[in-house]
């Protein structure tokens, strides 16, 4: 990539929304002599999990297992894959999904977040009859067949997939009220924007530089405070990594387990409380 202001491709790189396509991809050969990695947020709109039509919900979401897959339902690897297909069946919404409450900002009222930690875990795992026991009851069979090489897409492209977690979701709130104050424009729904602010988060509290294509998100990025260098059309905005901003400390009586990411760097913690019964 060459433009004015251009400058080298950093070793670590967050890639935008956006770019999750094969078109990207071979447009910007570049990338692969950097360590890719995505929101998880970014990972399950591009795999069809939220529903666009609604500002909360989900069409699916994955059970959180771990590398000895089956060990939060105490059964073997095959048994599991047979108990997660009658699962997906009547409940493509696992109960066995990760679960994070995100508190009110001023783009968007208090939410609760479902299945990062999943995703991630599935993808840095490979677990994909897993995945694809879930997507298949919850999309139509076109829209699986996209979803599905989207999947295969992320799983060869991308080294990781950094899950939501407390702090990141601290950041996203802060940047959301700051979006708004700052006069930014909400495309789309509310939802959409906050999805913005957590994969724009998800750097903040990383470091790790963004990538995007989106000239709006630029201007905000710059706004922050950032350095933003351009690369023919696309900005790779660097932040200078916070801890989380402070508030109140509220006792949830809830109780999280630690994931360990990859790359071995980035550690992510989610609560793994499943949601109620509905």
């Amino acid at each position: 990539m060459t433009g004015p202001g251009a400058a080298a491709t950093p070793s670590m790189l967050l890639l935008d929304t956006n770019l999750l396509s094969p078109a990207k991809f071979a447009a910007n050969a570049t990338w692969s002599d950097s360590t890719l990695v995505i929101a998880s947020t970014s990972a399950q709109e591009v795999l069809g999990m939220q529903r666009p039509d609604q500002e909360t919900g989900y069409r699916y979401a994955l059970p959180a297992v771990d590398g000895r897959l089956g060990v939060r339902v105490n059964v073997l690897p095959d048994q599991f894959l047979r108990w997660a297909r009658e699962h997906a069946k009547h409940r493509p919404v696992s109960r066995q999904t990760d679960t994070l409450t995100v508190r009110a900002s001023r783009l968007r009222q208090e939410s609760r977040e479902l299945g990062h930690v999943a995703v991630a875990i599935a993808h840095e795992t490979g677990q994909d009859q897993l995945f694809e026991a879930y997507a298949s009851r919850a999309l139509r069979a076109k829209q699986l067949r996209r979803v599905l090489e989207k999947w295969k897409l992320l799983r060869s492209k991308l080294d990781a997939v950094i899950p939501l977690d407390d702090v990141i979701a601290e950041h996203a709130v802060d940047l959301a009220n700051r979006f708004i104050e700052s006069g930014q424009h909400v495309k789309g729904s509310a939802r959409n924007t906050m999805n913005d602010m957590y994969v724009a988060a998800t750097s903040l509290s990383t470091g790790i530089p963004l990538v995007t294509d989106d000239a709006q998100l630029r201007a905000f990025y710059n706004e922050l405070g950032w350095t933003v260098t351009v690369n023919d059309d696309l900005y790779i905005a660097s932040p200078d990594p916070r801890p989380a901003p402070e508030r109140p400390y509220v006792d949830t009586g809830q109780r999280g387990d630690r994931y360990v990411n990859r790359p071995p760097n980035l550690r992510a913690h989610s609560d793994q409380t499943p949601p109620p019964s509905r």
